[in-house]
């Protein structure tokens, strides 16, 4: 979701795709056992799963995907390679991935998400987003647990149920996942590329009594009281 002030450029620009001009600062608290991938993962994960999956370096252009795994540099640029890499080579690439996997054990199985990769292009054959969770958090929040979704942090729900509370406004930036419509060149340019924890990007309230907790979020448009 856009800043607010981008929010504003957006609706400017493109008034029937962007149809107002505030931002939309989200809070999601879990009901129930709650998937979500959300903000990019530590350098380090990102380069491990690169190092063990060729069938997405083999779309990548090979300079930017170099210096990505030498310093993790320019992961900006290893995204937008991704996200604008020709529909085809992805849909081919993921088939071969998952044609690969089938035939490992489990545990390697698990260690590469393949349950998770499986269920995604099973509901989105062949989208590019079917590859995101080697570049995002994957987090389950379990009843209770909450994530505050701050402009321009890249996430997407799974699977589940939450309260959802945010600021009134309909502006989503998408990329995949998704039968809505796509824009990928403001998303690249607009994204948070910070990496954080999944520790980080847990949201805790604040106990106000004995009976009772707010999640006030940084931004003047909500807070939720349970």
């Amino acid at each position: 979701h856009p800043t607010k002030d981008h929010a504003e450029q957006l609706h400017k620009s493109f008034p029937n795709m962007y149809k107002d001009p505030n931002h939309k600062p989200e809070l999601a608290i879990a009901l129930t056992p709650f998937e979500a991938l959300c903000g990019f993962r530590p350098i380090p994960q990102i380069q491990e799963y690169l190092k063990k999956i060729p069938e997405i370096t083999q779309v990548l252009p090979q300079e930017a995907l170099n210096a990505f795994l030498e310093d993790g540099s320019n992961l900006k640029g290893v995204i937008h390679s991704l996200m604008t890499c020709d529909k085809e080579k992805i849909a081919l690439s993921l088939q071969s991935y998952l044609s690969r996997l089938e035939k490992e054990d489990v545990n390697t199985q698990a260690s590469l998400l393949f349950p998770l990769i499986q269920r995604l292009q099973s509901d989105f054959t062949g989208d590019v987003g079917c590859w995101i969770p080697y570049f995002m958090n994957y987090i389950i929040l379990q009843p209770g647990q909450a994530i505050f979704l701050k402009p321009n942090l890249p996430h997407a729900y799974l699977s589940g149920d939450c309260v959802e509370c945010m600021a009134c406004s309909d502006n989503v930036v998408r990329a995949g996942l998704t039968p809505k419509h796509i824009d990928v060149p403001t998303l690249i340019d607009m994204l948070d590329y910070t990496s954080y924890t999944k520790q980080e990007l847990l949201f805790v309230p604040q106990l106000e009594d004995e009976n009772s907790c707010i999640w006030s979020p940084p931004v003047p448009d909500f807070a939720v009281v349970k």
